[in-house]
């Protein structure tokens, strides 16, 4: 009897201790430093569990020939996208755009930072940051997805004053949580067609798109065993992730017609790798000595698998190499040769029935003197774009660009808070006409 007793009080403690566990927030697990996995690119030549390794096939961490200068030509070209899908020198960009979970997008703002810090920053170019915490990679495809996911993408498109139809260039990072991992070929297959229909699906979403790089995921070993997207981000499954990459991108090179890019109506863009961020936790692998600490480089107050700064910044620190260095992103990721006049940033429609605008005004500044922000109403209703200068009374242009939707009843606004107080002249140019107003600039 005292022995079935001991048996059953211990079955308690651990009932009891295991509804507790459920009953914590998700917790980083920094013992899990090793899987005892070798790396893609240190695998290369050898196979575990027949696949084998390299990004690339034959075990190869270098793009075949034949696949870069494909890219290679599609890079070269790029021109810039105006509002309207088609090739602008003069108002068009270049537009970039990256994809995946809120932990990507942290990375890429520290990508985009050291962009400007760095002085790559052009009139032509744009890197958008459409991450979003809390989608996943199924979340591009569903059939709902125009209605969900792709209205938020275009909502980041909105509040920059860009169109889906300038994006030439798609960085994706994404975790998938719907493909559970059960074995190590079924995760793989299911994985790489899910990727292609992504591919295929940006390619519908960005009717201009021509590049497409992916990266898989950082190390999940530190992950929550029992956090809520654990089989998604846990290993194995971040591990073999890098695998369905490589093989949907070899399925495009060696000739998947639904992967096919060449020609007007082809239902994909050119597709490579981008960095790829797998090492074995703490292990340096043997390509580039990268390797994740915990803690450090995660987040301790989360789940074990979401980066912390410094994590983030080896992220950024090798998409910046990588877009800067690569022979299918330096001829548009440094700027190309053009005027592409920058957009001013445009306050939303405002009614102006308050304000008393002369029959005959085209350009009306609503307040004059200015105290920092000049407001102003180009009165007409014009698909026209409208180029805007404002000069000091020396004749120096102290702002330089163009608004391309303007409509009666919208002002406008420009920040010019950090000049100095005197007198200025803002011109329109828009019709084929040119527009000029005084006003004097206020402290």
């Amino acid at each position: 009897m005292p022995v079935l007793l001991n048996i059953m009080l211990r079955r308690i403690s651990a009932i009891t201790l295991i509804l507790f566990h459920f009953t914590l927030d998700a917790q980083i697990n920094c013992d899990n430093d090793s899987s005892l996995l070798i790396p893609i690119v240190d695998l290369q030549f050898d196979t575990y569990l027949g696949f084998q390794g390299g990004l690339y096939p034959g075990g190869m961490n270098v793009m075949p020939s034949a696949h870069a200068d494909s890219g290679i030509v599609h890079a070269n070209a790029i021109m810039p996208i105006n509002f309207d899908g088609e090739i602008d020198t003069t108002y068009g960009k270049v537009v970039m755009v990256g994809l995946g979970n809120g932990s990507a997008g942290k990375s890429f703002n520290k990508f985009v930072g050291e962009y400007i810090n760095q002085g790559y920053t052009d009139s032509c170019v744009r890197l958008i940051n459409a991450c979003m915490e809390g989608y996943s990679l199924h979340d591009m495809i569903t059939p709902d997805a125009d209605d969900v996911y792709w209205k938020d993408v275009n909502d980041f498109f909105q509040d920059v004053d860009l169109k889906k139809k300038q994006v030439s260039v798609v960085w994706m990072q994404a975790i998938s949580f719907e493909d559970t991992f059960f074995t190590a070929d079924q995760y793989v297959d299911t994985l790489t067609n899910t990727y292609r229909e992504v591919i295929r699906k940006l390619k519908d979403q960005f009717i201009n798109l021509k590049l497409i790089y992916i990266s898989g995921l950082h190390y999940g070993g530190y992950s929550d065993t029992l956090g809520e997207h654990y089989t998604a981000v846990g290993e194995p499954a971040p591990y073999f992730n890098d695998f369905a990459i490589k093989a949907i991108i070899q399925q495009q090179i060696e000739g998947d017609a639904l992967l096919n890019y060449s020609g007007d109506d082809a239902p994909a863009a050119w597709v490579a790798w981008g960095p790829n961020f797998w090492a074995d936790g703490r292990t340096l692998r043997e390509y580039d000595d990268l390797r994740w600490l915990c803690p450090g480089d995660y987040d301790v107050d989360q789940d074990g698998f979401l980066l912390a700064g410094s994590g983030q910044q080896k992220v950024a620190d090798r998409l910046f190499t990588f877009f800067s260095t690569q022979p299918t992103t330096t001829p548009w990721f440094f700027g190309l040769p053009y005027d592409c006049f920058t957009e001013i940033e445009a306050e939303d429609s405002t009614e102006i029935d308050s304000l008393i605008i002369p029959e005959d005004e085209i350009l009306w500044i609503t307040q004059n003197p200015v105290k920092g922000v000049i407001k102003f109403v180009i009165n007409i209703d014009t698909q026209d774009k409208a180029d805007i200068l404002v000069c000091n009374a020396t004749g120096q242009t102290i702002v330089e660009g163009a608004f391309y939707k303007v409509e009666k009843g919208r002002i406008f606004s420009i920040n010019i808070e950090q000049h100095a107080r005197g007198i200025y002249v803002l011109s329109v140019f828009v019709e084929g006409k040119v527009y000029n107003k005084l006003f004097y600039l206020d402290d």
